[in-house]
Formats: structure tokens, sequence, C-alpha cells
């Protein structure tokens, strides 16, 4: 049987591979109180908790995060497998939870509300810089050097990406455009209803045009490696700031459907696609390869380039909103610790966080 030390060394494994949401965490915090309080679960006995758990950790990411995880279910089940906090290790956290009275839901919510206070540090950052003093290198580099959001940077990576792709097509006045040709007008009659409903197309409308645009999927997991933005003109693209091998780079393009991709990855990383292109057949698919120091040279241009006044302002607005929407200030969890008790309750000593020191 393990004992606390062990359990509390793999939820503190758990919480430091944690994204900012902590939702594995959270998850594990629901289930302990809902033993504790209301009784309804058997921590021995996983079908009693596995699925319910995904709606009480919801519920509380709602609150105090404004959303809720999209990954696989497959993925969120992880938490219960072997190398994270399996039955043994959470009978364990348990009892010891029964026993402090929510002392380790408490040190959850308390180490959760701390890595919400490195983020805000993150967007302060942001907020009290202007489009002509901010430096991408500054920001990148502080998601880098920070343990409590290191976890995170893929995130904002996409965010930064996201802001100054949309900023260029936006500002390109870019169109696109879809059409049918003049002989295949009778075709369009006969399959009208599913032209209309499939391409926008119509017998006496046989074309349209509208702005072209980049959409952020939503928020993923980067063990779901799933597409992270697509482009109304084609490219599907695909943000990774994480170290890239021939497997893992294979895996990202095989599951991302779409013959023009567009990777954006670290410098470390550039020659590694360059060189799976070549070798295995999905090369083709591969449009380009945008490597972080030419995002860093891209922003230099538009934020103090020749063309500053029309993109500056418009690339800076998109990137507070992005990274405000990515990473919401959890600004009900003052509230949440106080109606549940968890900032009036005695501590134990194995179950200190920074805040409590």
């Amino acid at each position: 049987m393990p004992n606390v030390q062990e359990a509390k060394e793999r939820l503190d494994n758990i919480i430091k591979k944690a994204r900012v949401d902590l939702y594995k965490p959270i998850q594990i915090a629901e289930v302990l109180r809902h033993s504790r309080v209301n009784g309804d679960v058997n921590v021995r006995e996983l079908t009693t908790f596995q699925n319910p758990s995904l709606h009480w950790r919801n519920e509380v990411t709602r609150r105090l995060l404004g959303k809720v995880s999209t990954s696989s279910a497959r993925y969120q089940h992880d938490v219960w497998n072997s190398t994270a906090m399996p039955v043994e290790l959470l009978v364990v956290l348990d009892e010891e939870n029964k026993r402090t009275r929510g002392g380790v839901e408490r040190y959850i919510y308390l180490r959760f509300s701390e890595r919400q206070e490195t983020v805000a540090t993150i967007i302060a950052f942001i907020e009290s810089a202007s489009p002509e003093s901010f430096k991408l290198s500054e920001l990148i580099e502080m998601f880098v050097t920070q343990p409590g959001i290191r976890r995170s940077i893929d995130k904002a990576y996409e965010v930064v990406a996201y802001s100054l792709f949309e900023t260029i097509v936006v500002s390109l006045g870019t169109t696109v455009r879809l059409g049918i040709p003049a002989k295949n007008l009778d075709m369009l009659a006969e399959f009208a209803d599913l032209a209309k409903d499939l391409l926008g197309l119509d017998v006496g409308q046989e074309s349209w045009e509208l702005p072209a645009h980049i959409y952020r999927v939503g928020v993923t997991n980067a063990a779901d490696r799933g597409l992270d933005m697509w482009a109304n003109f084609g490219p599907a693209i695909q943000v990774k700031h994480l170290t890239l091998n021939s497997e893992l780079a294979q895996t990202i393009i095989d599951q991302v459907e779409s013959d023009n991709i567009v990777i954006v990855c670290r410098d470390a990383d550039t020659e590694v696609i360059k060189v799976i292109a070549k070798q295995i057949s999905w090369g083709r698919r591969v449009r380009g390869v945008v490597k972080e120091s030419e995002l860093i040279k891209w922003y230099e241009r538009c934020l103090r380039g020749k063309f500053s006044k029309q993109l500056g302002t418009q690339l800076f607005g998109r990137l507070i909103d992005g990274f405000r929407g990515e990473f919401p200030q959890a600004n009900a969890i003052a509230d949440f610790l106080q109606e549940r008790e968890y900032s009036s309750m005695p501590f134990d000593n194995v179950w200190v966080t920074s805040i409590d020191v």
C-alpha cells in the first residue's frame, strides 16, 4: 500500500506537468470532495467516479476560468491511469483528505491560485507595454523560464502566431473567391440543394467572394496532436513549441487532413521537419515552416517597421485579446475558496503551499 508521501509526490508531479488550467488536479480534487462531503463515490471503484468527475470538474472550471476541457475523452480519462493517479494512490489521498477535513482539496485549489497569479504577471506584462515597446522575445522568454506556466507555452505560441497571421491577412485586404465554370451549370441545377448547403452556390449565383481569415480551432491539449488553426483559403496550421523527432512530426502531419499544412515551431526543430518532409510522401503537403525567429522578426516589422501605423495597433490589440481569452483570470477564486471554507481551514504541515508561508 502506498504511503502519503508517495501519493503527494504523484499529485505534485501531475500539478507540475499541468497547464495553467489544472484540469486534471481539479478533477482529482472534485472526486475527493464528493467522497468526503457527499459520499456518492467509492474511490476504490473507478466506475463510480470516472465519468461523473468530468462533469464535476467542468462545473468548477466553468466558474473559475469560463471554459471546460475540450480534449478527447480518452485523454481526459488518462488522469486515472497507472502513471498519473491510479486508484491505489487515490485511496491514500482520500484517507488524507478526510483526516485533514478537506486539506488535500484545499492544497490543490491553492496551487491553482498560485498558477493563476503567475499568469496574471504575464497578462500585466503585455498590458503594461505598447505597440512601440512590446518585444515578443521577452514574452516567449517569460513562458520558458516561469516553471508554473512553461507547459502552456504551446497555447501562448498559438495566440502569438494567430495574432500575426490574422493581422497580415486582414490588412492585405485578402479575399477568397469560390465559383464553378459555366460548362457545369446543368450539373449545378441537378444538385442545387446540395450545392447550396455545401458550397453556398445556387442557380443564378454561381460564385461568391468573401474576406480571407484565420481561425483558431479552440482549446486543445498538445497530447491530442489536434489542429490548431485553419484558414478559409486553404492551409491548416500546426503550432508546436516542443522537441520534435521524426515519429512525432509524422504523427502531427498524418492527423491533420489538409493538403496545405503550415507548421510553426522552434528554430531548433525546423531542420527536423524539412529533412522528414523530403524523406516521406507527406512532404509535399507541408506548404511552409515558420520559425520562432521569424515570428520575432515579423512582429518587429509590424510594430516598428515601415507599416507600423497600419499594423501595430491591430496586432497588439489581437495579442492582448488573445491572451485574455486563452488565460482568463480566475477572479472568482477568492470567493470560491471562501465559499468552500478553504481560506479559513487550518492546514496540515504536509499540505502547505507558498500562500500559507
